[in-house]
């Protein structure tokens, strides 16, 4: 009698499914069913082989139905069938060939099984564009993944992605089990319970070193100096940018030799601009344009250092100020002044997978006179714009979109100005993109990085007369809203593209997949690629080479770190043979102990180590230093609780 092999259900078929519709399927009384596409089960009768399915005309009682609990993976149906006269083969239960049959089905049985669990477990590794672009619904079960927004701060564009996949929106800021969790405030209780690999996280925590004025003017203090040493070696003779080629002049207000040097070379020529080091909104910035304001200024910060409660406050809060030179000449729209809004997206931290991607630009709706006292017509976020009785007839006119003003310039300024033809996408984007990625260099080796972890931070930058492109600013948690025409062309779809890369590079990285070609990507522009340039330990790897707290800092080379030690250590030991490091180690070209200044920054003596085998030695031919986080923003979350986006 020929046997016929089972065939293996569809994916996705429930097992429970078979039950429920075998016993469904269960003959009435005098007439069954068969097919030769399904297994033979013990007491079943078969005539032929045929692929159609036949009938069979039974006496006697109906068959009966009944649930094995033998294997406790599967539940099975067992069917007992009378006694059908006329079959010449036919034997009753408990005959020499139905036992003879039950090892060869039981054999079938279970290698179907193993080919439907093999095949499951490919399925969430091979199946990458389902998972990324369809999202990974699940049944209508009550029971979905979790997203958790704190704020209002495009929180309808972040629910409405989120829902798309099926996740369910929870209330509980407490929540653990989570898929995505979107703060606009930090809290440490997020990050001590992060579970890395499984969950999504918004904003790095020490994102500070760019999105604070003292932040990023250390850091790039720190790789200037970093980069003018680099430059000694014969074999760093690339070109670079330097920090006074895109960066205003910058005080910092809490360091008295700093303050001193700026009241010293205040004239009453230039105009300069005073701003908070964690604000955002326009809120605590002021002009200084005379001798009488600057007195003022350093009366007043004088009077506050001399006060006794303040030299017992530990972060010395009401310092934390810069003062920036203003760019006076501006290039207007119109007569208005404008700044632009772009991104930097680092939607992976293990390994480091930043981009660039567009914004819009902002103008004033006055038009724009240097000598003004109205800070309307000197700032141009949207904050300061709400303030005008006109904003609501004339908010449109605020806001362009990048096509708008590449238009506008070619018109106006490219026969005039000897601009080569879309200047906007041509000479602008790239010079938005290199100083962006110069900053982040400037920050890599310091930030806190764990994979799950990813940021989008709001950059500003202006042009001015000369076309010459100026970095004002950098911002945690953009502004979201959507309250023109053109920002809700382009919110949408910067923060739908944010979420699709941070889950297909954490997934990828995960499974330790080749991040390119990434499916999800669209409008944003790759800007470093940490996994062809960085060292970097994989989830669930050696962790010798992740970036731990310092206390106190370490002067050696973090890659290096753990191979020097070890060298160290035999090395010290007397008698002792010097070992030779292992060739994986880069090997650091100089080191010198590093010390923070007064002020809790970092320290302007120090060198920074130097690796041969750094990953930007293409580049910069440099590697990064390993300071702490410098501690000038003096719990700047503490004090902007309000924070919604600017």
């Amino acid at each position: 009698m020929a046997l016929h092999p089972q065939v293996g259900r569809p994916h996705g078929h429930h097992r429970d499914g078979r039950l429920r519709s075998q016993a469904a399927r269960r003959p009435r009384r005098g007439v069954g069913t068969t097919s030769s596409s399904r297994v033979p089960r013990s007491g079943a009768l078969m005539p032929a082989t045929r692929s159609r399915t036949r009938f069979i005309h039974c006496r006697g009682q109906p068959p009966r139905t009944h649930v094995s609990s033998k294997r406790p993976k599967r539940s099975r149906i067992r069917r007992c069938h009378p006694r059908v006269p006329g079959w010449t083969h036919e034997k009753r239960m408990g005959s020499s060939v139905e036992e003879g049959l039950r090892p060869e089905l039981s054999r079938l049985d279970q290698d179907a099984d193993l080919l439907e669990e093999e095949e499951a477990a490919r399925l969430p590794v091979t199946s990458l564009e389902g998972l990324f672009l369809e999202g990974d619904k699940q049944p209508n079960s009550g029971q979905g993944p979790f997203f958790y927004i704190g704020g209002t701060n495009g929180a309808s564009i972040i629910s409405n992605y989120c829902e798309s996949k099926g996740w369910q929106r929870t209330q509980d800021s407490r929540c653990e089990d989570y898929k995505l969790k979107w703060c606009e405030i930090k809290c440490r209780d997020n990050y001590c319970s992060f579970r890395e690999g499984q969950q999504l996280l918004f904003q790095l925590p020490n994102n500070k070193l760019l999105t604070t004025k003292i932040g990023l003017l250390s850091a790039l203090r720190e790789h200037a100096r970093t980069l003018s040493k680099a430059r000694l070696l014969p074999s760093t003779q690339a070109k670079v940018l330097k920090m006074e080629e895109f960066f205003p002049e910058t005080y910092r207000l809490d360091i008295r030799d700093e303050r001193q040097a700026f009241f010293t070379l205040f004239d009453e020529t230039q105009i300069w601009i005073c701003k908070p080091t964690a604000s955002n909104q326009g809120k605590g910035i002021f002009l200084i344009r005379s001798q009488e304001e600057v007195a003022a200024l350093q009366a007043k910060t004088q009077s506050i250092e001399d006060d006794p409660i303040y030299r017992k406050m530990p972060f010395r809060a009401p310092q934390a100020r810069v003062v920036q030179r203003y760019v006076q000449n501006p290039l207007l729209l119109d007569g208005k002044k404008f700044d632009v809004r772009s991104y930097l997206l680092i939607a992976c931290a293990m390994p480091y997978m930043v981009f660039f991607g567009h914004g819009y630009a902002r103008l004033t709706l006055s038009l724009y006179d240097p000598h003004s006292s109205d800070l309307s017509g000197h700032l141009t976020n949207q904050f300061m714009q709400k303030k005008s009785p006109l904003y609501m007839l004339l908010k449109e006119s605020t806001v362009w979109s990048m096509e708008h003003l590449n238009r506008y310039i070619n018109d106006k300024f490219r026969k005039t100005k000897g601009l080569p033809r879309d200047w906007v996408f041509t000479t602008f984007t790239k010079r938005m993109q290199q100083i962006m990625a110069h900053c982040f260099l400037a920050v890599k080796s310091k930030l806190e990085c764990k994979l799950g972890y990813f940021d989008l931070i709001g950059c500003d930058f202006l042009i001015d007369e000369n076309f010459k492109v100026w970095l004002l600013e950098m911002n945690s948690n953009p502004a979201l809203h959507t309250n023109c025409e053109v920002l809700k062309e382009v919110i949408p779809g910067v923060v739908m593209e944010t979420l699709d890369l941070a889950l297909e590079t954490c997934q990828k990285s995960l499974h330790s997949q080749k991040m390119l070609p990434l499916l999800s990507q669209r409008r944003f522009v790759l800007l470093y690629n940490g996994e062809t340039t960085d060292l970097w330990p994989r989830l669930g790897g050696s962790r010798s080479l992740a970036r731990l707290p310092r206390r106190p800092p370490r002067p050696t080379c973090e890659v290096a770190s753990s191979a020097l030690s070890s060298v160290r250590a035999a090395a010290d030991r007397p008698g002792a043979r010097k070992p030779v490091p292992s060739r994986d180690a880069p090997l650091c070209t100089f080191r010198k102990s590093r010390l923070p200044d007064s002020s809790g920054g970092s320290g302007a003596e120090s060198e920074p180590s130097l690796c041969s085998g750094s990953p930007e030695g293409s580049r910069d031919a440099v590697g990064e230093p390993s300071l702490g986080p410098p501690e000038e923003e003096h719990e700047e979350e503490q004090r902007s609780a309000s924070h919604r986006g600017s």
